[in-house]
This record gives C-alpha cells, sequence and structure tokens, in this order.
C-alpha cells in the first residue's frame, strides 16, 4: 500500500527580490536606454509565458478528497517552481542585454 505523504512540502528556499536584482543589473544603464531595455526584457519574458503560466490538472475518477488534494499541491509547488525559473531567466537575460549594450558602445 502507498503512503500518504502529507503537502504542501516546505519549501526552504526563502523569497528573494528579482526587481531589485534587475535594478542593479540595469544600473549601468542610462535612463533613457535602460527602459528600451526593460521593454526588451518583458518581450523575452512574454514568449515564455504559455510554458510558465498555462497548464491543466486531471484528477483521477476513483480519487479521494485528500488524493486530489495532494495533486493540486504539487502543481502548486510545481507553479512555484516555473515561475522561479522563469525569474532566474529575465536576471540572465537582463545582463546578456547590459552586456550587449556595453558591447554597442
Amino acid at each position: 500500500m502507498a503512503k500518504i505523504i502529507d503537502f504542501p512540502v516546505l519549501n526552504s528556499q526563502q523569497n528573494h527580490d528579482y526587481d531589485a536584482d534587475v535594478e542593479e543589473i540595469l544600473a549601468s544603464i542610462p535612463l533613457k536606454s535602460r527602459e528600451k531595455l526593460r521593454f526588451e526584457l518583458i518581450r523575452t519574458i512574454d514568449g515564455y509565458d504559455a510554458y510558465f503560466t498555462q497548464w491543466s490538472l486531471s484528477f483521477p475518477e476513483a480519487g479521494d478528497e485528500t488524493l486530489k488534494k495532494q495533486i493540486y499541491d504539487l502543481a502548486h509547488q510545481e507553479h512555484g517552481r516555473k515561475i522561479r525559473m522563469l525569474k532566474d531567466i529575465m536576471l540572465l537575460k537582463a545582463k546578456v542585454l547590459v552586456s550587449d549594450y556595453h558591447k554597442s558602445k
């Protein structure tokens, strides 16, 4: 018989201020150009939108409420993981944009 695992599993990762990190990365860029880089950053992130924000859940017909809750909690954790991954992509893209900007000047 399968063991029932209590969910959600506590996430030991602390909240991180990604917006402050992006601002720090973009700080070396003049204000007018910084806004253009932000727009490019947003366009890049929007390109990933469906992968990171849209997905469906299917529950087995024979499943009880405990199983459904566990599936939902797992999905919620997976969503959090994908959002953190998207934010990490955003930081890397910001670094690339700043690097490309400085190379072009």
